[in-house]
């Protein structure tokens, strides 16, 4: 996809098994740079109250959780704004903490 070409991304739970080390390049180079200004991506993933991502077993290969704050770092770094987020409750029907987050890339910043 070319640079700038989207209007938004969805990456539902699609970066769940990207290894901490190498999701501020995934998100920079695959997620942030094809945003068009003003495009907007919504990210959502298994959440830890913890400081730092937590590997755990997953039906396919090792996944993370991340704080839902260090992730929105990483969105920062990749050059976009994070601007809402919903964090379901462990208590809730869902029986798990996960985040969702919006972003959108600034209309006259470049990405960095």
């Amino acid at each position: 996809v070319e640079d700038g070409a989207l209007g938004g991304v969805l990456a539902h739970y699609s970066m769940i098994h990207t290894p901490p080390g190498e999701l501020p390049a995934l998100l920079a180079e695959e997620q942030a740079r094809v945003l068009a200004p003003g495009g907007l991506l919504l990210a959502s993933f298994f959440a830890t109250d913890g400081p730092e991502p937590v590997r755990f077993d997953h039906k396919v290969t090792p996944a993370y959780s991340w704080p839902a704050d260090r992730f929105a770092e990483l969105l920062a770094e990749a050059g976009l704004v994070t601007f809402a987020r919903l964090l379901h409750d462990p208590e809730s029907e869902r029986g798990f903490l996960d985040t969702h987050l919006l972003a959108r890339r600034p209309q006259s910043v470049p990405l960095a």
